[in-house]
């Protein structure tokens, strides 16, 4: 399409939430009427047929529902927390994962405290991990806690082959789409990291390496 229509964001994401919820409802009610039919069946291997299209409908329908709430505007419950207790976070992220990451941790915090919110934090740490095991899987990834001028920064170094051009990461969604993927991870912890009173940023090291930045204000 060459022509821009100029829509705003929010009229896009108030449809995403409501074309999700309405399709939401059809496979619920598909899950619905293929119990029923689990039920009626007597063939063991028709019910293990009905019970893996139930598995798949039910797959999609949270897939939407992980769609939708990237649209929500975030609204954290900020607690306090130390620092150390952000790389145990972040740890338990990666122990999480399929294949978890081989990650090196250096921690040079103690008990300095920020605000900020457990889960916006955890889905934060999450994308970026997910996305380090898609685009960095030739070396080992180097996070860092650290003080720097009254803030808790953590880093992430990401080996990399070649230059990475980060500009525009983040500031604006559908950037990039591919098969299970819309542009959405890098905008949505963007906004959580900003709406958590942190700051985030990206940047390409000569030694070879992209750099994500979080920092938080100590409390």
């Amino acid at each position: 399409m060459d022509s821009d229509p100029g829509i705003p964001l929010a009229r896009i994401a108030s449809f995403v939430r409501q074309h999700t919820h309405d399709f939401r409802n059809g496979l619920n009610g598909l899950d619905l009427e293929a119990a029923l039919l689990q039920e009626i069946i007597s063939d063991d291997e028709g019910r293990e047929c009905i019970g893996r299209i139930r598995q798949q409908v039910r797959s999609l329908a949270e897939r939407l529902r992980q769609l939708s709430a990237r649209f929500n505007d975030p609204r954290p419950y900020r607690a306090p927390l130390t620092a150390h207790e952000l790389l145990l976070i972040w740890r338990e992220q990666n122990r999480n994962l399929p294949g978890p990451l081989d990650v090196t941790w250096e921690d040079q915090v103690a008990g300095e405290r920020v605000e900020v919110d457990v889960e916006a934090l955890a889905e934060i740490f999450h994308e970026l991990l997910v996305n380090a095991a898609k685009y960095s899987p030739s070396g080992p990834v180097s996070i860092v806690a650290h003080l720097d001028q009254g803030e808790v920064v953590l880093e992430m170094r990401e080996p990399k082959a070649a230059p990475v051009d980060v500009t525009g990461w983040g500031e604006a969604p559908f950037t990039a789409a591919r098969r299970g993927a819309y542009g959405l991870g890098l905008w949505t912890i963007h906004r959580l990291t900003k709406a958590s009173g942190g700051g985030i940023r990206h940047e390409f090291i000569p030694t070879g390496a992209l750099l994500t930045r979080l920092n938080f204000q100590t409390i």
